[in-house]
């Protein structure tokens, strides 16, 4: 096996960037534009009704867009990992990628500096520029207060914060359920590599399958289990200290989302022109 080779790999990445620049470049306006989008009709709506909804109000309440930010992030990711080998869904891109003069894991790695910082950035840069324009629509409104929806999403966490659910104790389950959902998230990019078309619905159709078969056992364990071997079960899991019980939970999340990463990986290496998943 050939050592990484840092000038193979930037090599990749010029060859990626001169063939799908343009791709690249649109989706990238496209996903700034749908972020800025109810910025703009939120405004421009209110322009369009003489502006009576401001006639009162002052204060500039930016929930509704950090909860609007976070749903399409969470379906940007998801499609953009479902596109992660987006050159190999046709034979000719196959053929072009595979026969690159680097190995497997240059090419991949390139990949994922794209789907993992590339689409990283270009959704900061959405959240960046429709915050631009809302100040601008801000400033246009007599004394008007001017909040941050980019404060409010990375830093002040929305209204939750006063909830009590990012307290410090709190914070082995809300990093347990941060690595699930990017588990969750890099299965699209596992089936990519197993499927290169229609891999995104095939992925739904797991989850669904998966998610009432999982019901549906514990339900069956549930009814086969005896109400005092329950308890039994509760109170020994209550004894776990809870320190230790965390660490367990998330150092199991965190091998999990290794190995969807290195099948992902071995997926990807065992790809070729034609097969009868990807003719």
């Amino acid at each position: 096996m050939k050592a990484f080779d840092l000038n193979r790999f930037m090599n990749v990445a010029r060859w990626d960037l001169t063939v799908n620049g343009k791709f690249y470049t649109r989706s990238a306006l496209l996903m700034v534009a749908i972020i800025c989008m109810p910025v703009v009709l939120y405004y421009l709506y209110n322009m369009l009704t003489d502006n009576s909804f401001f006639a009162t109000e002052t204060v500039d309440d930016v929930f509704f867009f950090c909860v609007f930010d976070i749903f399409l992030g969470g379906a940007y990711f998801v499609i953009t990992s479902g596109y992660m080998f987006h050159n190999l869904i046709t034979k000719q891109g196959r053929i072009n990628e595979l026969t690159l003069p680097a190995t497997n894991l240059e090419r991949f790695l390139w990949h994922v500096v794209v789907i993992v910082i590339g689409v990283n950035v270009v959704y900061t840069a959405g959240i960046l520029f429709s915050d631009l324009l809302h100040a601008l629509f801000r400033l246009a409104l007599p004394n008007a207060e001017i909040n941050s929806i980019s404060y409010k999403l990375f830093v002040d966490f929305g209204e939750l914060r006063g909830t009590g659910i990012f307290r410090y104790e709190n914070f082995g389950m809300l990093l347990f359920l941060g690595i699930l959902g990017a588990c969750y998230i890099r299965t699209y990019c596992l089936v990519n590599a197993w499927k290169y078309k229609y891999n995104i619905p095939w992925t739904l159709l797991f989850y669904f399958v998966f998610q009432n078969a999982f019901v549906l056992l514990v339900l069956f364990i549930g009814h086969c289990m005896s109400p005092a071997l329950m308890m039994k079960l509760w109170d020994w899991v209550g004894c776990v200290p809870r320190t230790v019980f965390f660490v367990s939970l998330n150092l199991f999340a965190v091998l999990l989302y290794a190995g969807v990463w290195y099948l992902t990986y071995r997926l990807y290496c065992r790809a070729q022109i034609t097969t009868r998943r990807n003719p």
